[in-house]
């Protein structure tokens, strides 16, 4: 039968209260007119008045079929228009394309005025996006009316909805969202009206009620009403139905969360599961229109498997038991891998609730083989994420566990670990203790690089089995408990088997790193000594060695045969590890010929000389210099008094002497430099004057040298100023106990050099003042003494 179309005018009789239903088009021959009218009257009632609304209703008819019905106020009978269309069941494609669902016939127009149509075009469709921002913004709603939906179509019933709504645009929407979630059959199947004024006489399975309904008709604040007669979903601020749980519409409503729209049984273009989250095909699970995982399925398409950790507990627990029942029964190789995807995305999330999962598809695949492969078979299921725990489950299903056998091979040489080794590993032993004691025997072999086959055969056996994380563990054995002879063992075996750790660098400790780069430097790049240890810390360390078990890795690559760095290597040392870290680590002591006999004596050695001036494993004669090189230097730099100075330097020299000439030298310099900064007064009150006239020539030659820097630097009116010319006259002509004749020959030549240069710009005035200045302040035979000088100077 094709599809009728017929309209009615709704009126209510005033003298016997009885609706009328007049039909204003020809009823065609065949169509059941009695019960649509009996349908319309109790659906769309004209009194009380309910005004516009969308219905559709399944015919309990022996044609079957269904009457969709638009209902809107008519202005030329103040009653009802009804605008219907009967479907039977087996209209078809003959007379057009049916609706995807019948809820696609609302408009918003439904709600206006005459003249417009009364549904919506046949190609209408509810928009996807709408929805998913629909169910987005009800939250927590959803799951509860996807839960009552389904019961609709459980075997008994469900209790008939109510969805209290503002308008019946939103009613709608219910109703497209629950079509959109469902089945397509049990979507095109499912009953509504948009409105109604009494849901106890609708016949429908969801009805729509608004804020206007009479609470005489409809209570929805009556317990009884929410609890026992239907189920209520109050978007009115009213309390609703309890909400019932169900894994169905937990993971529906998820998927909608999720911008998913479920559609279970429509098709799902793609063709890698794994890489792009294709449809899932059959796993061989009964039929079941509200199975689980089709939804699951609809999860990977689109991949947003990564939120199904969000999931309530209870569905998660369904989703894994059905996945579980079909590994137990499935058909297909193809059921199979997916379930295998789904078991490892669920075990992104929950690891130990996918247990059961894997451990099925596990069997599955144990059953399948022959029975001289179950073994191997078990092995190959490196892509279940199972457990340590069900892995050993599993094995012992099968015999003995691996870890026996490992633990039995462990007494004998290398080449007999393989196979229970690999067994171990693919069944996820990590913890197992054979494989502690195996990475244990196989790190002392690699770490005595003496013996040589022993180390060979341990390199062979990682090299076949051929695991990252088993090599990865040998590394992070070797790297614990290091000792300088430790190191020096991974420096030779880096240097033999380099192109083997090579690939297992990345992650890998940091002696490991560092010693196959020092091997690669030494091969490749011919480097050595303090050109290696320089190298190593600007690629590995951004230039600096920071603590103090990288120091002593680091020291024992460079000079692994007694630690102390060739001499010439000795001052690079600090050009990448603070001097502080070196004194921490008690190795200041292997610096000592570079401390005493620098070539080129700089900061780099007063600050090594600064961190390791009280080190206790200093003799006294090391602990001196240290302690010289810091006061001379600081005096040079106007950071120690001449008083500190004169104090402790006679002592220091005694301690520290034998000091490398260059040393000795620039000692000499930095105390000069120091002298010739005091002013004239402050250097003949101390008894540095007395030390400088008695030192020897190389002293006296840095002095002069200073001096002339000095009176370089001063402003001229310092340089003329008659008190500081006195002064340097007294200074420089004073006769010191045991002065040197070196000293009369450069105090003679200060006095011509520096004094009588400035003599000219003194003047006969000036020349009184220093009269004046030297009677007073050290008497007239220096007066005498001036005068005579500047007599032979002319």
């Amino acid at each position: 039968m094709a599809i009728r179309e017929l309209s009615y005018v709704l009126l209510r009789d005033p003298d016997s209260g009885a609706d009328r239903l007049t039909p204003v088009t020809e009823v065609p021959e065949g169509v059941p007119d009695d019960l649509m009218q009996r349908i319309i009257t109790v659906t769309h009632r004209a009194a009380p008045a309910v005004g516009a609304a969308l219905s559709y209703t399944r015919l309990p008819h022996r044609a079957g079929g269904g009457l969709l019905c638009s209902a809107r106020p008519d202005e030329e009978s103040d009653g009802l228009r009804v605008d219907a269309r009967y479907e039977a069941d087996d209209a078809g494609d003959a007379d057009g394309p049916r609706r995807r669902w019948p809820v696609d016939a609302w408009r918003p127009s439904t709600l206006g005025g005459t003249g417009d149509e009364a549904f919506a075009p046949d190609t209408r469709c509810w928009d996807e996006a709408l929805l998913v921002k629909f169910a987005a913004d009800q939250g927590r709603r959803v799951a509860p009316f996807l839960a009552d939906v389904r019961r609709l179509f459980a075997d008994p019933a469900g209790r008939q909805i109510v969805v209290a709504e503002r308008d019946q645009e939103t009613v709608a929407r219910w109703i497209a969202l629950a079509c959109a979630s469902l089945p397509v059959h049990y979507a095109r199947a499912l009953t509504f009206t948009t409105h109604s004024a009494d849901p106890g006489v609708a016949p429908q399975q969801v009805v729509g009620i608004g804020p206007d309904t009479d609470a005489d008709l409809f209570d929805r604040h009556d317990v009884a009403t929410v609890t026992h007669l239907f189920r209520v979903h109050d978007g009115l601020d009213g309390p609703g139905s309890p909400p019932l749980s169900d894994p169905w519409a937990q993971v529906a409503a998820w998927l909608w969360r999720e911008g998913v729209v479920p559609r279970p049984d429509e098709p799902v273009e793609g063709n890698d599961a794994e890489r792009s989250g294709a449809q899932v095909p059959d796993t061989g699970a009964p039929q079941d229109p509200f199975a689980l995982l089709p939804l699951v399925r609809r999860a990977l398409a689109v991949r947003t498997w990564h939120a199904l950790g969000d999931l309530p507990e209870d569905a998660l627990r369904e989703i894994l038991a059905a996945a579980v029942r079909a590994a137990e029964h499935g058909r297909t190789d193809d059921a199979a891998q997916h379930l295998a995807v789904i078991a490892r995305r669920i075990a992104e999330h929950r690891p130990d609730a996918v247990q059961p999962l894997a451990a099925a598809l596990a069997r599955s695949r144990v059953r399948a083989a022959d029975p001289q492969d179950v073994v191997p078979a078990l092995e190959a299921c490196t892509d279940l994420p199972l457990d340590e725990g069900t892995w050993r489950t599993l094995r012992s299903e099968l015999g003995p566990p691996p870890e026996d056998e490992l633990r039995k091979m462990l007494r004998y040489p290398f080449d007999a670990w393989e196979k229970p080794l690999r067994a171990v590993l693919a069944g996820g032993g990590d913890r197992s203790s054979a494989l502690d004691e195996a990475v244990d025997k196989i790190a002392g072999a690699l770490s005595s690089p003496e013996a040589r086959r022993a180390c060979a055969d341990a390199v062979a056996l990682l090299a076949a089995v051929n695991h990252g994380g088993l090599v990865r563990r040998v590394l992070d054995r070797l790297a614990r408990d290091l000792t300088d002879r430790r190191v020096r063992a991974l420096r030779d075996l880096a240097a033999s088997y380099g192109d083997w750790l090579r690939p297992y660098l990345d992650g890998a400790p940091l002696v490991i790193r560092l010693a196959v780069s020092a091997a690669n430097l030494k091969h490749l790049h011919r480097l050595e000594g303090a050109d290696l240890w320089v190298q190593l810390a600007k690629r590995h360390l951004d230039g600096q060695v920071s603590d103090g078990s990288t120091l002593r890795i680091m020291w024992a690559l460079v000079w692994p045969q007694n630690g102390f760095p060739p001499n010439s290597d000795q001052s690079r040392v600090t050009e990448v590890c603070p001097p502080r870290l070196i004194v921490e680590e008690a190795m200041e002591i292997r610096l000592t010929h570079w401390l005493r006999h620098p070539s080129a004596p700089d900061q780099s050695l007063v600050d090594f000389a600064r961190a390791s001036a009280r080190s206790p494993r200093y003799n006294r004669s090391e602990r001196a210099t240290a302690q010289l090189i810091v006061l001379t230097w600081d005096f040079a730099h106007r950071n120690e008094s001449v008083q500190r100075v004169m104090e402790h330097l006679p002592t220091l020299e005694h301690q520290a002497r034998g000091l490398g000439s260059v040393l000795q030298d620039a000692i000499d310099r930095w105390l000069a430099t120091g002298l010739a900064q005091l002013g004239p007064e402050e250097l003949r009150r101390s008894r540095a004057l007395r030390y400088l006239a008695t030192g020897h020539v190389g002293r006296l030659r840095h002095y002069r040298a200073a001096v002339a820097d000095a009176q370089g630097a001063l402003e001229p009116a310092a340089l003329c100023e008659p008190r500081r010319v006195a002064a340097l006259f007294v200074v420089w002509r004073s006769d010191q106990e045991g002065a040197t004749g070196g000293w009369r020959d450069t105090a003679e030549d200060l006095l011509h050099d520096v004094i009588g240069s400035v003599l000219p710009q003194l003047g006969e005035r000036g020349n009184d003042e220093v009269l004046a200045f030297l009677k007073r302040d050290v008497g007239e035979d220096w007066v005498r003494a001036w005068t005579e000088w500047r007599r032979r100077l002319r």
